[in-house]
């Protein structure tokens, strides 16, 4: 029987050989790795359990218009334990044009709960015929 040798594949001569070696990282640099990863972490942290520095969203529980002088908005506030909440309370007309404005503060209660609104009732003077009536916005005094 022949032997018959085989040449190195064309593909190789071609393109090159690809190396394989498996690259790890140092010990130095998986420790700074480690310090940066616990770094992003901690600030994260850190930002997610800051104080808010707004109170949670008011909603407009209900609205009515009573007269061309005068809407009643129902407002559901979350109150703080230690900080007044103030907010804006304010009727607009069809056009969106402010019509009536008020502003009202929900005093600072330690036995408040934060997770359930605090119910308060707002008349508003207007100087004309509103369409509705609405919390705008609210913010720790």
């Amino acid at each position: 029987m022949t032997e018959v040798t085989v040449a190195p594949p064309l593909h190789d001569d071609r393109y090159g050989r690809t190396n394989r070696t498996k690259r790890e990282l140092s010990r130095r640099a998986k420790i700074i790795a480690v310090i940066v990863l616990a770094v992003v972490v901690a600030v994260i942290a850190v930002w997610a359990f800051r104080p808010q520095t707004n109170p949670t969203t008011p909603r407009t529980l209900d609205y009515s218009v009573v007269d061309d002088s005068s809407t009643r908005v129902s407002v559901g506030i979350f109150p703080d334990q230690e900080r007044d909440v103030h907010c804006i309370v304010q009727a607009t007309n069809e056009q969106e044009a402010i019509v009536g404005f008020t502003e009202v503060t929900v005093p600072a209660d330690p036995n408040a709960d934060p997770n359930s609104p605090k119910r308060i009732d707002v008349d508003l003077a207007t100087t004309q015929l509103a369409a509705s009536g609405h919390v705008d916005s609210c913010w720790f005094e």
